[in-house]
């Protein structure tokens, strides 16, 4: 587009030009805002019937949204044949141009056709037509008024009939700027003097627009009927339209203006669902990455032919181009685990957003988005977690923009606050923004997605309608669909990291913090600091090697001479493995507290149902500690601890506590892990100690009484399902009563889609864990549970009566014996809308109770606990059937409870009144 269009700047008055000036205005103002490849594909219809056969003709070529689509031209029809008769109005003044007809329908095709893979968006446009259609003059019916009276034509006349012309035609090109990427929409052709600073979102504009047609259809009906006063309905209007145009024309002060803006766009983020996990994970990486590492790969040629490449608004305007293009958009990285891809990741995240700042590449600077998958961390395990990220840090990136702020309002027009986004609904927004504006995507740890597959899926997905460049790390083994092979080229694209080439990263990267660990005297006096050299080659090409030895090396849990030791012997650390055991062996010869800490943590970041928030950690291990030492312990202290206690096996973000890379995990669960107290090759064990944590805390630490105050019972307006919908996310279905789904992640039960954490637990934030997880830790710990009669027999075994064999059978005896704690129990899960339940566990119980000895002390307590289980599940089973409804409703039911003689039974009273419990007493009647 030449800068003498770009130029162009159409200011309206009121004053005097041919009455059909705003009709070759609104035509002019098509041809300089729709791109080249639209201006020569752009179809004439001369009628509405040929429109919208033409918008029915797409709509097969579009299967899978087809429905949806009828259902979108099916409104837009009804505001067609609404408007139709509006040129026949403009024939009693003016000879009808057939350019004003075709144009007019064809802008209206043209938005179809660009919205139509944004079904989500398209259906809110059509929307807002079927609203102007329902705002329009009856033409059609006051058409045979007009034509009796020709008194009244004047050029005045066909002024304000071509307002509305003007109007539909730019909200026609503002819906296209909004759904295109074309630097003439930029300008925003206006047809009217609406100043810059005056600019207001499109819900605003659509506002204003519905108060013009509102004032037309009242000067069309008093106006160009039997009304005596034509004159002044005319003198009405045309001081209306002056006055809207001088409204929107006044500069409002910017502060305000902004701060609207910002709060819609934190409405649509809150919207989007979206956490900060990822975050965490990049600016860690980044506080920890050696200067000037990762050089040699953002040097590479394949990475430089990726991010080189011209942006070109004519290809990301062309849907068969991108289709055609996007294999070569997409570049994979692969390395071996521990390589350290997520600290290049931060290094090309940083390089495209600084470095292609000043690059001729396109002619609006690319954003950069990012995402970091890591199991360990909340929000980043599955798909939809990284589309709703992208889709936020976009929305951020481009919060000024006219366009994207269009659709953001558009999406949000009357949307409930409570409302969150459906993940195809996210999946659609972030379509939108890769086509509005150009976008890098880098996307680290593949291999950690849960559902790879679908990720692959909807990667092309983006990349086949904008002209996005992807890039994703990944380990190897890394499974690339046949898709993203294409005849005759190197697709897919995939750059291999081999060791030699992070050599001098590592090496660097090493000899800098020995030399630091030495100045600070880590080694002692008379260090020979030519070790350093020798220790960097024997890293392998693994960068994680290299971080875990030196934070091993900066553990207190060393002496100088130790660490002397690990230097001039380094060869016997070579490798993940030896380093791991060197690690262990160090925190084996831990003692008391700090063994507990760092054995505590590893079972919960290893095993754990659901990952823990920090604060519920923070309880968890808190607690822990408290039992064995006898004392409480400083929350700060204890997270500033953890590190330290761990040798850097375990690290701390601003919203998780994680194992410094998977690894750690897959090395304690292999046979490799000779520490008997840290091996998790048979899980069941530390699944018996978490259980045994959790009914602990229920059974001492929890009030023994209501969670929140009694409400009486109201009956609903409608009758109530009998059974909860909702349930836990596990791998297994054998886990306790709670039914099991297939999950992409263990943090889908708490993601966008559940209701904020009541108040009720503000102050306990272990107990929603603890609540929800004890049933199905211990279901776990029993179906893998090795019985005394198993168990090898030798001078250093624990007698087979020792409870040390099943930590979880005398915390699980206390807390069935406390009536009050599983009453508050209970409730707790009622609140968290999860109907408890003990049906599984009890045959478990039972199983086992067969193999223990009666005469030995385990023997004699789990048959004690066999029958208090049996107790509480037949209590909770009667309790469910008869009131399970009543108690979903109002979970403080349950302390209201009275068996069919009016008898509390099982679970105890609340008196509200003197705030205690009500135990069963005997009536003295019947003493007698």
């Amino acid at each position: 587009m030449s800068p003498q269009k770009q130029a162009v700047a159409v200011d309206v008055a009121m004053a005097d030009h041919s009455p059909g000036f705003l009709f070759e205005r609104a035509i002019e103002a098509i041809q300089y805002t729709i791109s080249d490849e639209d201006r020569r594909t752009f179809r004439h219809f001369n009628d509405v019937k040929a429109m919208l056969d033409g918008m029915r003709s797409m709509c097969l070529a579009h299967q899978d949204d087809s429905e949806r689509l009828q259902a979108c031209i099916q409104k837009i029809a009804s505001f067609a044949h609404a408007f139709a008769p509006y040129f026949d109005v403009v024939g009693l003044f003016a000879n009808v141009h057939r350019e004003w007809i075709s144009c007019f329908w064809g802008s209206i095709a043209l938005m179809i056709r660009t919205g139509s893979i944004y079904i989500l968006l398209l259906e809110k446009t059509a929307h807002l037509f079927e609203i102007i259609a329902r705002g329009l003059p009856q033409y059609k019916l006051l058409l045979p008024s007009f034509k009796l009276d020709f008194r009244t034509v004047t050029d005045g006349h066909m002024e304000l009939l071509s307002h509305l012309y003007a109007d539909i035609v730019q909200l026609c090109l503002e819906l296209y700027c909004m759904f295109s990427r074309a630097q003439g929409a930029k300008l925003r052709h206006r047809l009217f003097n609406l100043r810059s600073a005056a600019w207001r979102p499109l819900d605003s504009r659509f506002t204003h627009l519905q108060q013009r047609l509102a004032r037309h259809k009242s000067w069309i009906e008093r106006t160009l009927g039997q009304s005596t006063d034509n004159l002044l309905h005319h003198r009405e209007y045309s001081t209306f339209l002056k006055s809207a145009e001088s409204v929107c024309g006044q500069i409002e002060f910017e502060g305000e203006r902004m701060a609207r803006r910002l709060k819609r766009v934190d409405k649509v983020k809150a919207w989007l669902s979206n956490c900060c996990s990822y975050r965490d994970i990049y600016e860690h990486k980044i506080s920890q990455r050696h200067p000037d590492t990762c050089a040699w790969f953002l040097e590479s040629e394949k990475y430089c032919r990726w991010k080189n490449k011209p942006f070109n608004e004519r290809t990301a305007n062309s849907i068969d181009s991108l289709t055609e293009t996007w294999h070569e958009r997409i570049l994979f990285v692969q390395g071996k685990p521990g390589f350290g891809k997520t600290f290049i990741s931060g290094a090309i995240i940083d390089d495209l957003r600084d470095g292609v700042k000043d690059s001729n590449i396109g002619n609006e600077p690319p954003t950069t988005a990012f995402f970091h998958f890591n199991a360990a961390h909340l929000y980043c395990a599955c798909s939809n977690d990284a589309i709703r990220a992208l889709a936020a840090q976009l929305v951020h990136a481009h919060r000024h923009d006219r366009n994207t702020l269009d659709a953001l309002s558009l999406l949000m027009r009357k949307a409930s606050p409570h409302d969150k986004a459906s993940c195809d609904d996210v999946f659609e927004i972030l379509q939108l923004l890769l086509r509005q504006h150009p976008t890098f995507l880098v996307i680290d740890g593949v291999d950690e997605c849960t559902d790879i597959a679908a990720l692959l899926t909807k990667i092309p997905e983006l990349c086949e309608k904008s002209d996005t460049r992807a890039i994703l790390l990944s380990r190897p083994h890394l499974e690339i669909p046949i898709k993203y092979q294409k005849w005759a080229s190197d697709s897919p694209h995939i750059l291999y990291l081999s060791d030699g080439q992070n050599e001098v990263d590592i090496e660097s990267y090493i000899t800098s913090h020995l030399n630091q660990l030495a100045d600070q005297g880590y080694f002692g006096i008379n260090m020979d600091r030519s070790l350093f050299q020798d220790v960097a080659s024997r890293s392998n090409g693994m960068f994680l090697w290299a971080s875990l030895l030196l934070k091993y090396l900066g553990s207190t849990s060393l002496a100088p001479e130790e660490r002397r030791s690990i230097l001039e012997h380094s060869n016997l650390l070579q490798g993940l493995e030896p380093l791991y055991n060197g690690i262990f062996s160090t925190l084996d010869k831990k003692i008391g507290r700090d063994k507990n800490l760092a054995v505590d943590v590893i079972r919960w970041l290893s095993l754990s149902i659901r990952r823990l928030c920090v604060p519920g950690l923070q309880v968890a291990l808190r607690f822990d500690l408290k039992r064995a030492n006898g004392e409480g312990v400083n929350l700060t202290k204890l997270t500033e601890s953890l590190t330290r206690s761990t040798c850097g096996l375990v690290e701390i973000a601003n919203c998780n506590v994680t194992f410094t890379h998977s690894s750690v995990k897959e090395y304690l669960q292999s046979s490799a892990c000779q520490s008997p107290d840290f091996s998790l090759l048979d899980e069941s064990a530390a699944h018996g100690h978490l259980a045994a944590r959790c009914l602990t805390f229920l059974a001492s630490e929890i009030p023994k009484k209501p969670l929140q105050r009694l409400q009486p019972y109201i009956q609903p307006a409608a009758p109530l399902a009998t059974h909860s919908g909702l349930s836990i996310r596990t791998g297994s279905s054998r886990d306790s009563g709670y039914r099991s789904m297939s999950s992409s992640s263990d943090t889908d039960g708490i993601s966008s889609e559940t209701a904020p954490a009541p108040a009720f637990d503000a102050n306990i934030p272990f107990l929603r864990y603890a609540t929800l997880c004890w049933p199905i830790h211990l279901t776990r710990a029993l179906s893998g549970i090795r019985t005394p009669n198993s168990l090898p027999t030798s001078p250093s075994s624990p007698s087979a009566d020792s409870p040390s064999h099943i930590p979880w059978l005398s915390p699980l005896s206390n807390f069935l014996a406390n009536r009050i704690a599983i009453t508050t129990w209970a409730e707790a899960s009622w609140r968290y809308n999860f109907s408890p339940n003990l049906s599984r566990l009890l045959p478990l119980l039972i199983n086992l109770k067969s193999e223990i000895p009666p005469a030995t002390v385990d023997g004699r307590d789990i048959r004690w606990t066999v029958q208090g289980l049996r107790d509480s599940s037949d209590a909770l089973n009667e309790l469910r059937e008869k009131w399970g409804a009543r108690l979903r409703e109002n979970p403080s039911l349950i302390w209201q409870w009275k068996d069919e003689e009016g008898q509390p039974g099982f679970w105890p009273r609340w008196d509200e009144g003197r705030g205690c419990v009500i135990f069963e007493e005997v009536d003295e009647d019947e003493e007698m």
